[in-house]
């Protein structure tokens, strides 16, 4: 088995669907704060490394969003406010209908995906996927490729020596089912089972009940649920279940509503108690 416990660990941070350039992805930052603050107020002392995957460049080379972008400057010149608007629909809209329609770019993203969770773990590292919105999609869906393609990376009694030992996912749309220009959003993505007979694999969920991206409510509404149980959990605990995963789910109060509540989990502190206790707990 090529992970060696000795060697830190490693957290690949994949962000989710946003405005602006792929250099400006910058959230491996936010997590080693969060890791870092947490580690400090347990008095605990650990070395880890985290990386990110950014796939914001593929997406934007796609001869679609660019057309869009370009049309959307040329509509909105002299209304920045309505330019923001419109920039930001593009980029987020842009994201998922190509996760959607395009299978190729999508592919892509998964690929590079795997190849970065394998490139730490043939390393000799433990490796901890965190995913933010879209990022979970395919985080999600990448996961379940590799242990599809090689099961015999996720075998074994001890899941810290797997490809991966655990998914992280913020913020995450697995739970809405939805159409959009006919097409079938985030449908549901069937699990595989895992091939261990004592280990499962486990998977926290953290979500803001006024988070738009985890309710579908455009105005983030206050969606009512349980601490534990929201829409991804919903949906997903039965198969979970049924194919040896762990779906926990986690309302994390980030006291801000709407797109605000969308992006501050970046800055929540139980994030990283969380991650804290996926890695040494």
């Amino acid at each position: 088995m090529p992970v060696n416990l000795n060697n830190p660990p490693h957290v690949l941070v994949v962000h989710g669907a946003r405005r602006g350039s792929a250099s400006k992805v910058r959230h491996d930052r936010a997590v080693t704060r969060l890791i870092s603050n947490a580690l400090a107020t347990s008095n605990i002392s650990e070395d880890f490394t985290v990386r990110q995957y950014v796939y914001e460049q593929k997406k934007d080379r796609h001869p679609t969003v660019r057309l869009g972008k370009l049309l959307g400057a040329a509509l909105i010149r002299g209304r920045p406010l309505v330019g923001l608007a419109l920039a930001t629909t593009v980029d987020l809209v842009g994201d998922v209908v190509l996760n959607v329609v395009d299978g190729s770019t999508a592919a892509r993203v998964r690929a590079g995906l795997k190849a970065a969770i394998l490139e730490s773990h043939e390393a000799g590292h433990r490796v901890l996927v965190v995913a933010h919105s879209l990022g979970s999609v395919y985080a999600l869906q990448a996961i379940n490729e590799l242990m599809h393609e090689d099961p015999a990376r996720f075998a074994g009694h001890d899941r810290r020596l797997w490809a991966a030992q655990g998914l992280v996912t913020l913020g995450s749309p697995l739970g809405l089912d939805f159409r959009l220009l006919g097409l079938r959003v985030f449908p549901k993505i069937p699990l595989v089972k895992i091939p261990s007979r004592c280990e499962r694999f486990p998977w926290h969920n953290l979500y803001s009940r006024h988070d738009p991206f985890v309710t579908g409510r455009v105005f983030g509404k206050r969606m009512k649920c349980d601490e534990c149980d929201g829409p991804v959990e919903r949906r997903y605990r039965a198969d979970t279940d049924a194919a040896g995963w762990l779906l926990q789910g986690h309302h994390v109060r980030t006291r801000v509503k709407w797109l605000a509540a969308h992006s501050a989990y970046w800055t929540e502190p139980a994030v990283g108690e969380r991650l804290v206790g996926m890695l040494w707990g």
